[in-house]
Order: C-alpha cells, then structure tokens, then sequence
C-alpha cells in the first residue's frame, strides 16, 4: 500500500493518507476539508502560486468532466427506459410485460428524480 495526497488549497498545504482510506480529510491548518490528489499529481512547493492555481484549475476540469460523463450516461438510460417501455406498451396487455413496464417505470421515476 502507498500514500496518496490531499492538498488545502487555501494554505496551500498537502496531507498524505493511505491510499485505502476513505474519509474525509481536514486541514492541519485551517481546518478546511481538503481536496484528493492522489499519489501520481506532484504537490508543488507552497511559494509557487501559479502552480497550485494551475492545479486547481486542472481538478476543477476534471471534476466538471466526470460530472458531465455522469449526467450523459443517465440521460442515455433514461432515454433507453422510455424507449423499451413505449415498445412494451405498443405490443398490448400481458401479466408478465405489466410488472416489467411497472419496474421500468419505477427505474425511471428514481433516475428522475
């Protein structure tokens, strides 16, 4: 097992955890919950501001992205969900293709909301 990285970027401090750890981890300093790095993204040196800016502009870009892949993969599913249930509904009444249209409709309504 390694370390890996979590930076203020506030007081511009890093704190190293286990890779393995889940929590959420507090600045020495301020107090402020710090952002995850990881163990490859070297920690600049504290007097080098533009670097820690260019860092923070890296993870903020990188979080939007996972943010956006998100929201495209649910949106595609919940277009896939109203598709098989129209399809479903257009082939007529059955006891079986009612409690699966049932348990689609319920996939989609927790996806919406």
């Amino acid at each position: 097992m390694g370390t890996a990285a979590w930076v203020c970027f506030e007081c511009r401090t890093a704190v190293r955890r286990d890779t393995q750890y889940d929590g959420d981890v507090p600045c020495p300093n301020c107090g402020r919950l710090c952002a995850y790095l990881g163990y490859k993204i070297p920690v600049p040196p504290k007097r080098k501001s533009r670097e820690w800016l260019r860092l923070r502009t890296q993870l903020s870009a990188e979080k939007a992205a996972r943010e956006l892949d998100a929201y495209l993969v649910r949106d595609r599913e919940k277009t896939a969900l109203r598709q098989e249930i129209a399809r479903l509904i257009a082939k007529g009444p059955n006891p079986g293709r009612a409690s699966t249209i049932r348990r689609l409709q319920r996939r989609l309504a927790w996806l919406e909301s």
